[in-house]
């Protein structure tokens, strides 16, 4: 049985490797900004530790190519760098249950952390690979909007789960149950093949050889008439998610030092019914986006996001209101997964299969370096009041819609066809 031949298992893959990049996510980006937040400090310290923990995910620009240009004859172009990567990715979690104490050396379990999100982020440009390659366009908007749905679901499971697990059974427990999850999910890619033929085909093998047919490949984009929708689509990733980046780093702020939220109260609702709301956005935006298109909604995502910042920075009189707050909690993920899951799913229709783990993996890159930037550019509007830096996050976000107009995301494979 292999996955080109198995649309519903292609689909069980990909969502199943995707919770496993989502259950550390789920730690770090809502737990540990909420606990952060709860300690009285700043916007701009919890946007550091934000662009720390999204950091080595810019590093895929790095071994992409090395993902294109090196397959495996037996056991496939993408097969291996998953299957490793998610060993790692349980080891590294696994090492951690040798530390006593994990709060006695906070620099030695930031460094953990980061080695561990390396793993993840190779695992997660590897199956990004292996779905340029398999998908039809077709189901692109679908799987995406599953696969990023998948992830939501990891980080609830990484977030309020592991919470409830250090609750009842402590801190060991807890990561030796992450350690047996992440290991059992590696035995999907151990388990099923990509093709029933050579899964790795010759011109693949002779890449494996030498960078010089991969510099080669990448000469011939640049030459094609898809160049310029290429770059347009970086383009497009370099500003998605600004105004999300600003709003992430100080909407914790806002919350456990104004509001009156505990950092434990806050955490279980952004990382409970929030998660969820966005497991939820990721799955209807997928099936939407083959439908309307991807590019139209992402830009009706946008829209709605931006008009969902801006009407609760001019509702500041009622932001006590649980009312209020939970609609915030549940719109904002839902349109912020739909956006991401079209945008993904349109970096896919641009990328050429020929290097998609390198085409992909430069335009995920530039999404974190677009959420990075948001993260550090609210420690630079701070003394602004919340009102202003809720505008500043709409207007930001709404910068996407200069360019999505000239993204002509079947260009690129149609010039490469032709030529």
């Amino acid at each position: 049985m292999t996955l080109a031949e198995h649309r519903g298992l292609r689909l069980f893959t990909f969502c199943v490797l995707y919770v496993a990049q989502g259950i550390p996510w789920g730690f770090t980006a809502i737990t540990l900004p909420a606990y952060l937040a709860g300690k009285q400090l700043d916007a701009a310290v919890v946007g550091t530790a934000l662009a720390m923990t999204t950091l080595p995910y810019t590093f895929k620009i790095l071994w992409a190519p090395v993902i294109d240009a090196f397959p495996s004859q037996r056991f496939g172009k993408r097969r291996p760098w998953i299957i490793g990567a998610q060993l790692m990715m349980a080891l590294t979690i696994g090492a951690m249950i040798a530390i006593p104490d994990l709060t006695s050396d906070l620099r030695l379990l930031a460094w953990m952390i980061f080695i561990h999100t390396i793993f993840n982020s190779i695992q997660d440009l590897s199956t990004d690979a292996l779905a340029v390659d398999l998908l039809d366009e077709d189901e692109r908007g679908r799987t995406n909007g599953f696969m990023y749905a998948s992830k939501y679901f990891g980080g609830i499971l990484g977030g309020a789960g592991m919470s409830k697990l250090i609750a009842w059974y402590g801190m060991r427990t807890a990561l030796c149950a992450q350690t047996a999850v992440l290991l059992a999910i590696m035995m999907l890619p151990i388990l099923f093949r990509e093709r029933a033929d050579s899964e790795a085909p010759p011109e693949a093998i002779a890449v494996a050889k030498r960078f010089a047919r991969l510099g080669r490949d990448l000469l011939e984009l640049a030459r094609s008439r898809g160049a310029l929708p290429a770059l347009l689509g970086a383009v497009m990733m370099l500003v998605s998610a600004l105004g999300m980046g600003v709003l992430a780093a100080t909407a914790p702020v806002l919350f456990t030092q104004h509001l009156g939220w505990t950092p434990d109260d806050y955490a279980a609702l952004t990382g409970g019914i929030g998660l969820a709301a966005g497991c939820g956005g990721a799955m209807l935006g997928g099936i939407l986006a083959d439908k309307v298109g991807h590019r139209r909604l992402a830009a009706l995502a946008t829209l709605a996001l931006a008009a969902c910042w801006l009407a609760w920075a001019g509702l500041q009189s009622h932001w006590f209101d649980s009312t209020l707050v939970f609609a915030l909690v549940i719109v904002e993920p839902v349109c912020q997964s739909m956006l991401l899951a079209s945008l993904f799913a349109a970096c896919m229709d641009l990328s050429w299969p020929k290097i998609g783990a390198t085409q992909f993996g430069i335009y995920m890159a530039l999404s974190n370096i677009s959420t990075t930037t948001g993260f550090k550019l609210a420690g630079s509007i701070a003394s602004w009041s919340f009102p202003q830096i809720y505008v500043a996050g709409a207007v930001l976000q709404l910068a996407l819609l200069a360019v999505l107009p000239f993204v002509d995301t079947s260009a690129v494979r149609r010039a490469l066809a032709e030529s």
